[in-house]
């Protein structure tokens, strides 16, 4: 009988806890694509914190993307010599 209600029970929250994952990923892509228009730029002053933090992104990308591409550089140098 405890079997069946911990089962039960960890289903449940299972269930909650996905469905609350799947909104929050659909709320976070929204985001994401929010200056489509281009109506954050255009704003003079939320347009240059936009700009800023959009920059900002872009540099961490590139210094996550950077320590990718060098591994990739040393293992063609490796292989090359």
């Amino acid at each position: 009988m405890l079997h069946y209600i911990i089962t039960i029970t960890l289903a449940i929250v299972t269930t909650f806890m996905g469905v609350v994952t799947f909104y929050a990923l659909r709320r976070i892509n929204n985001y994401e694509n929010i200056d489509d228009k281009g109506t954050f730029e255009s704003d003079d002053e939320v347009g240059f914190f936009f700009t800023e933090i959009k920059q900002l992104g872009n540099e961490l990308n590139n210094l996550f993307e950077t320590e990718v591409e060098d591994a990739t550089i040393k293992e063609k140098k490796t292989k090359e010599k």
